[in-house]
Protein backbone atom coordinates (compact mmCIF):
# COMPACT_ATOMS: atom_id res chain seq x y z
CA UNK A 1 0.00 0.00 0.00
CA UNK A 2 3.21 2.46 0.75
CA UNK A 3 4.61 1.85 -2.68
CA UNK A 4 0.97 3.03 -4.46
CA UNK A 5 0.98 6.37 -2.02
CA UNK A 6 4.56 6.74 -3.37
CA UNK A 7 3.63 6.56 -6.90
CA UNK A 8 0.33 8.59 -6.42
CA UNK A 9 2.93 11.00 -5.17
CA UNK A 10 5.46 11.07 -7.46
CA UNK A 11 3.03 11.06 -10.56
CA UNK A 12 0.85 14.46 -8.82
CA UNK A 13 4.26 15.76 -8.37
CA UNK A 14 4.97 15.01 -12.29
CA UNK A 15 1.43 16.25 -13.36
CA UNK A 16 1.82 19.35 -11.64
CA UNK A 17 5.74 20.34 -12.47
CA UNK A 18 4.15 19.47 -16.24
CA UNK A 19 0.63 21.73 -15.38
CA UNK A 20 3.34 24.64 -13.99
CA UNK A 21 5.96 24.41 -16.65
CA UNK A 22 3.31 24.67 -19.81
CA UNK A 23 1.21 27.00 -17.31
CA UNK A 24 4.64 29.20 -17.34
CA UNK A 25 5.63 29.21 -20.46
CA UNK A 26 2.15 30.24 -22.02
CA UNK A 27 1.65 32.96 -19.58
CA UNK A 28 5.01 34.35 -20.06
CA UNK A 29 4.73 34.82 -23.96
CA UNK A 30 1.59 36.22 -23.26
CA UNK A 31 2.76 38.91 -21.02
CA UNK A 32 5.58 39.53 -23.26
CA UNK A 33 3.35 39.25 -26.33
CA UNK A 34 0.89 41.51 -25.29
CA UNK A 35 3.57 44.54 -24.37
CA UNK A 36 5.28 44.29 -27.60
CA UNK A 37 1.71 44.70 -29.44
CA UNK A 38 0.85 47.72 -26.39
CA UNK A 39 4.06 49.86 -28.43
CA UNK A 40 1.60 49.57 -31.72
CA UNK A 41 -1.32 50.98 -30.87
CA UNK A 42 -1.37 54.45 -31.83
CA UNK A 43 1.34 53.55 -34.54
CA UNK A 44 0.00 54.25 -38.21
CA UNK A 45 0.93 51.14 -40.01
CA UNK A 46 1.49 52.38 -44.05
CA UNK A 47 0.80 49.28 -46.36
CA UNK A 48 0.06 47.87 -49.68
CA UNK A 49 -3.61 46.88 -49.66
CA UNK A 50 -3.45 42.79 -49.11
CA UNK A 51 -0.49 43.12 -46.77
CA UNK A 52 -0.45 42.05 -43.20
CA UNK A 53 -1.88 44.79 -40.69
CA UNK A 54 0.40 43.52 -37.85
CA UNK A 55 -0.50 45.00 -34.74
CA UNK A 56 -1.74 48.56 -36.03
CA UNK A 57 -4.78 49.52 -34.78
CA UNK A 58 -4.95 51.96 -38.01
CA UNK A 59 -2.99 50.73 -41.28
CA UNK A 60 -3.58 52.80 -44.24
CA UNK A 61 -2.80 52.58 -47.95
CA UNK A 62 0.38 53.80 -49.02
CA UNK A 63 -1.01 54.85 -52.30
CA UNK A 64 -4.42 56.49 -51.52
CA UNK A 65 -4.47 56.79 -48.06
CA UNK A 66 -7.77 55.55 -47.25
CA UNK A 67 -7.87 52.87 -43.92
CA UNK A 68 -7.22 49.17 -44.66
CA UNK A 69 -9.20 46.49 -43.16
CA UNK A 70 -7.31 43.97 -42.60
CA UNK A 71 -8.32 40.29 -42.32
CA UNK A 72 -5.84 37.21 -41.48
CA UNK A 73 -3.69 35.82 -44.14
CA UNK A 74 -4.14 39.23 -46.27
CA UNK A 75 -7.39 38.73 -47.41
CA UNK A 76 -9.21 42.28 -47.55
CA UNK A 77 -12.40 43.07 -45.22
CA UNK A 78 -15.34 43.55 -47.31
CA UNK A 79 -17.08 45.86 -45.25
CA UNK A 80 -16.64 49.12 -45.00
CA UNK A 81 -13.32 50.25 -42.87
CA UNK A 82 -14.08 52.43 -39.90
CA UNK A 83 -11.56 54.53 -37.62
CA UNK A 84 -11.35 53.89 -34.17
CA UNK A 85 -8.40 54.54 -32.24
CA UNK A 86 -8.96 53.63 -28.62
CA UNK A 87 -9.52 56.87 -26.44
CA UNK A 88 -10.20 58.98 -30.06
CA UNK A 89 -13.56 60.45 -30.25
CA UNK A 90 -15.82 60.21 -33.58
CA UNK A 91 -14.37 63.67 -34.45
CA UNK A 92 -10.76 63.24 -33.84
CA UNK A 93 -10.88 59.91 -35.06
CA UNK A 94 -12.82 61.26 -38.59
CA UNK A 95 -9.85 63.99 -38.25
CA UNK A 96 -7.12 61.25 -38.64
CA UNK A 97 -9.06 59.84 -41.75
CA UNK A 98 -9.30 63.13 -43.65
CA UNK A 99 -5.36 63.58 -43.04
CA UNK A 100 -4.69 60.32 -44.11
CA UNK A 101 -6.71 60.71 -47.60
CA UNK A 102 -5.30 64.24 -47.90
CA UNK A 103 -1.99 63.67 -47.77
CA UNK A 104 -1.99 59.96 -49.14
CA UNK A 105 -3.85 60.91 -52.56
CA UNK A 106 -1.08 60.83 -54.89
CA UNK A 107 1.45 58.28 -52.48
CA UNK A 108 2.78 58.52 -49.12
CA UNK A 109 6.22 60.66 -48.80
CA UNK A 110 8.30 59.98 -45.69
CA UNK A 111 7.77 63.54 -44.73
CA UNK A 112 3.72 63.11 -45.12
CA UNK A 113 4.01 59.38 -43.14
CA UNK A 114 5.76 61.77 -40.28
CA UNK A 115 3.02 64.43 -40.45
CA UNK A 116 0.57 61.76 -40.49
CA UNK A 117 2.24 60.09 -37.21
CA UNK A 118 2.59 63.85 -35.77
CA UNK A 119 -0.99 64.43 -35.99
CA UNK A 120 -1.96 61.13 -34.13
CA UNK A 121 0.82 61.60 -31.42
CA UNK A 122 -0.57 65.28 -30.60
CA UNK A 123 -4.04 63.64 -30.00
CA UNK A 124 -3.14 61.18 -28.03
CA UNK A 125 -1.15 63.81 -25.95
CA UNK A 126 -4.35 65.52 -25.81
CA UNK A 127 -6.29 62.86 -24.55
CA UNK A 128 -7.20 62.63 -20.54
CA UNK A 129 -6.07 59.83 -18.69
CA UNK A 130 -9.14 58.09 -18.16
CA UNK A 131 -9.45 57.63 -22.14
CA UNK A 132 -5.92 56.11 -22.61
CA UNK A 133 -6.43 52.49 -23.06
CA UNK A 134 -6.40 51.09 -19.06
CA UNK A 135 -4.37 47.86 -17.82
CA UNK A 136 -4.33 45.64 -15.39
CA UNK A 137 -1.29 45.89 -12.83
CA UNK A 138 -0.41 42.00 -13.70
CA UNK A 139 -0.16 42.56 -17.42
CA UNK A 140 2.22 43.11 -20.09
CA UNK A 141 5.98 42.51 -18.42
CA UNK A 142 4.97 41.93 -15.18
CA UNK A 143 2.71 38.93 -16.53
CA UNK A 144 5.70 37.74 -18.80
CA UNK A 145 8.11 37.75 -15.56
CA UNK A 146 5.44 36.24 -13.14
CA UNK A 147 5.09 33.47 -16.04
CA UNK A 148 8.96 33.10 -16.09
CA UNK A 149 9.43 32.94 -12.39
CA UNK A 150 6.15 30.15 -12.84
CA UNK A 151 8.76 27.96 -15.10
CA UNK A 152 11.49 28.56 -13.24
CA UNK A 153 10.18 26.20 -10.28
CA UNK A 154 10.00 22.44 -12.82
CA UNK A 155 13.28 23.65 -13.90
CA UNK A 156 15.04 24.04 -10.59
CA UNK A 157 12.84 21.09 -8.84
CA UNK A 158 14.06 18.56 -11.93
CA UNK A 159 17.44 19.83 -12.10
CA UNK A 160 18.08 18.99 -8.76
CA UNK A 161 16.22 15.86 -8.60
CA UNK A 162 18.90 14.83 -11.62
CA UNK A 163 22.18 16.31 -9.96
CA UNK A 164 20.77 14.16 -6.55
CA UNK A 165 20.58 10.89 -8.39
CA UNK A 166 23.87 11.24 -10.48
CA UNK A 167 25.74 12.03 -6.94
CA UNK A 168 23.96 8.95 -5.75
CA UNK A 169 24.62 6.58 -8.55
CA UNK A 170 28.03 4.52 -8.50
CA UNK A 171 30.42 5.32 -10.88
CA UNK A 172 30.41 3.65 -13.91
CA UNK A 173 33.26 0.58 -13.78
CA UNK A 174 35.93 0.51 -16.91
CA UNK A 175 36.82 -3.19 -17.54
CA UNK A 176 40.05 -3.32 -18.44
CA UNK A 177 41.14 -6.28 -21.32
CA UNK A 178 44.76 -7.61 -20.56
CA UNK A 179 46.98 -6.54 -23.87
CA UNK A 180 48.13 -9.24 -26.03
CA UNK A 181 51.37 -11.23 -25.54
CA UNK A 182 53.23 -12.18 -22.21
CA UNK A 183 50.03 -11.96 -20.06
CA UNK A 184 48.21 -14.47 -21.16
Amino acid sequence: MRSLGKVLLVLGCGLGLTGLFGGGLGVAFWGFADQYAAHYTYKVGFKHPGDDCGNNELAVDLSTGEPLGCAPHGFQSLSSVRVELPGFSDQQNEDVLTLSRQLGAGGFTSAEREQLQRKVDQLVASLPADRLPKHEWLWGWRLGVLGLLALSIPVVVVGRLIRRSNRHSPPPRVQRRPRGGAHR
